[in-house]
Parts: structure tokens; sequence; C-alpha cells
């Protein structure tokens, strides 16, 4: 049964919800910093993704350090050169076992981890698909030849990559500390398709880096 109200009977109570002045001010406050974090996000993205200009090159150091490592862009999914091969990244540790001594363990295949991770999952997180792979396509285009570092991008590169592995391969391992890590890659290049008239006879690369100590903050 529906209980109707004549025209001389008093309304329900509505619900009065009044917001005091310091809670109105901190909703105040929360909504301009948001807003302007935001703004300052894509107005540094804009310039680094932009043509350069007066203002990108002015503040080029500024732009840089914000954009990378985290949203370094790489457009080689694209013509003139895409990329045509897989790249396996492992990682080991160097542990120290309670009595002092020292213990290397087995490679880990960073790569097969986050593959597992992709594999029938209809929807893989960014960190696994992107994460690693960007991180070490970051690391070898900002060294040279010999793995020496160009510049501030090549050292924010190496720390990258070094708390990537520390995080994967955790603090202890073998009933010891990790103390150093140390990473390597294998290249597998993939076959032309039969119609191209492109090389097919690229062989397998490795690169292995060198040792790195680690601290409490690479495994955070």
């Amino acid at each position: 049964m529906v209980e109707r109200h004549e025209a001389g009977d008093a309304l329900p109570p509505r619900l009065n919800v009044s917001w005091s002045r310091p809670a109105r001010l901190w909703l105040a406050t929360v909504i301009v910093v948001t807003a302007m974090a935001v703004i300052i996000h894509l107005l540094l993205l804009f310039l680094y993704l932009a043509p350069a200009n007066a203002i990108s090159k002015e503040h080029r150091e500024l732009v840089n350090s914000y954009v990378y490592p985290e949203f370094d862009q790489n457009w080689k999914l694209f013509a003139p050169n895409p990329l045509q091969g897989n790249i396996d990244v492992d990682a080991r540790a160097e542990v120290r076992m309670p009595d002092g001594s020292l213990r290397t363990s087995d490679w880990v295949s960073l790569t097969a981890q986050d593959l597992k991770e992709i594999r029938d999952n209809p929807a893989p997180s960014h960190a696994d698909q992107n994460l690693l792979r960007q991180a070490w396509d970051f690391y070898t285009r900002t060294h040279d030849a010999k793995g020496r570092p160009i510049g501030l991008q090549g050292q924010l590169a190496e720390v990258y990559v070094r708390r990537i592995a520390a995080g994967r391969l955790g603090p202890d391992l073998l009933g010891g500390q990790v103390v150093r890590v140390q990473l390597r890659s294998t290249y597998h290049p993939i076959a032309p398709p039969k119609w191209s008239d492109e090389n097919d006879e690229s062989p397998v690369t490795y690169q292995t880096l060198t040792w790195w100590p680690v601290s409490e903050e690479d495994f955070r």
C-alpha cells in the first residue's frame, strides 16, 4: 500500500547536510592543488612532446628531469624502423650470508615474469606490459657502446633498471641479504616476412652489465 499525504499533512523532514567552514576550506584546497598538479603535469608533457621551441629549450633540464624515466616515450612501433626483435632481460644477485660469505644466485628471467602475468590475462597491467621493457630500452638508448652513461639520462636509467631488478629479487635471498645485482639481456632477431628483401641472418646477441651495489632505498 502506498501512503499518500494530503495537502494539510506535514511533509517528511529533508536531510540537511551542512559543511563546516574548515571542511569547505579543506575541500577547496584539495581541488585547487589537484587541478594545479594536473595542469603542471600536462604542461610539462606538452613541452616534452611538442617540437622544439624557445620555452622548451629554456626549461629543457626541468622538463627532462620530470619526464625521465617514468614518462619516457619510444615511437619505434612505427615506420621507418619498428622494433624487429625480442629482448629477454635476466637478473641475479650477490648475497651476503649470515657467516659473512658471499653467494651468487642463479639468473632469474624478469621478462618471463612479465609474460606469465600477461598471457591469458584479458586486462594485464601497464607495469607488466611496459615497465621493464621501456626501462631497458631507456637504458640502451642512454649508454654508449662501452656501457658508459650518456649524461644525466644515462645515470637515471641505471638507477631505474637497478631498482627494478632489486625489487624483483627482493632484499633477502638464499637465506642471506642481497648486496649487489647484475643484469643481462639476450636479443633474438625476428625473421622478416618472406616477401621482404631484408637480411635475416642477424645473430643472437648478448649483453651483460656490471655488478651494481644496492641499498635499502632500492627495495622500496
